[in-house]
């Protein structure tokens, strides 16, 4: 029950923050620019005659790829941003003494503020993925292969970089450990194409390296699933071609294997073990 009313707590404080009412605000802007674009494009004439619809879904099917590759690091950001505040700030600014005066466990208090925090960005993503593959849907009648499959995977990504936040943030001020979260989902990112690139071109040196980073960090792997959930099956038939350049990263051949989604599930559980077991033996 203490580990659910510190959850609690940290959805209260971020509900109570501005940046809450900031990041709604622009989420709105940037869904009402999309159902512009995506109007303009259901309404597009060419050589004096409208788009062809198959025209038209085979572009929104694109446009939808690229919103989740900027998508992805919009929720990457956030949760590195949320995240290691969730931890840091209560131990820099002395609140956390308070609390842990009264019989509290640590732990209790760490994976409270972990899973406030992941929540948060869940719905997030829910929301503000949702809301955009309606308005793509209203506009153009498109609907991605697993739109509610796509969206799992992007909260995924966003639990793995709020856990990397957290366990950082235990040893590492706010700032710094958002910050190397951040850019260990970039280098993530760009283990995903050289990993991508190594495949296609039979450097399997250059493949493993990816791999490698894949398996520190596996945020990639999450995103890259969120790409297949999205992408139609032509677009999945053309990426295992030479149609497609080696280490596109608007683009997948697969979805990711059922042994690397456990490894991420593993990964998370270990990390946020080790970050209990790091807060635990902090001098506060």
């Amino acid at each position: 029950m203490t580990l659910l009313l510190f959850a609690g707590l940290t959805l209260r404080e971020l509900v109570r923050r501005r940046l809450v009412a900031a990041v709604a605000l622009l989420t709105l802007l940037i869904v009402a620019f999309t159902a512009w674009g995506m109007h303009r494009l259901a309404t597009a004439v060419v050589a004096g005659a409208p788009l062809p619809e198959p025209a038209v879904r085979a572009t929104a099917a694109g446009i939808v790829m690229l919103l989740a590759f900027l998508f992805s690091f919009v929720v990457a950001l956030g949760s590195a941003l949320v995240g290691a505040p969730a931890m840091a700030e209560s131990i820099a600014n002395g609140e956390i003494l308070a609390v842990l005066a009264r019989p509290v466990r640590r732990a209790d208090l760490a994976l409270g503020r972990w899973l406030g925090t992941v929540v948060a960005l869940a719905l997030y993503v829910a929301a503000a993925g949702g809301l955009e593959l309606l308005v793509v849907r209203l506009t153009t009648g498109y609907v991605p292969p697993y739109p509610l499959m796509a969206l799992g995977y992007l909260a995924g990504v966003a639990a793995v970089v709020t856990t990397g936040a957290v366990a950082l943030a235990t040893r590492l001020p706010s700032i710094a450990a958002g910050v190397v979260a951040a850019l260990l989902f970039g280098l993530a990112w760009i283990g995903g194409i050289l990993e991508s690139a190594g495949l296609a071109l039979g450097n399997t040196s250059l493949a493993d390296a990816g791999t490698l980073v894949a398996l520190v960090f596996p945020s990639d792997a999450l995103y890259r699933g969120a790409l297949y959930a999205l992408q139609p099956a032509v677009f999945t038939a053309a990426a295992a071609t030479a149609a497609q350049p080696a280490g596109n990263p608007f683009s997948v051949t697969g979805p990711p294997p059922t042994a690397l989604l456990a490894w991420a599930f593993g990964w998370i559980v270990v990390v946020l073990t080790a970050a209990i077991l790091a807060f635990r033996a902090r001098d506060l």
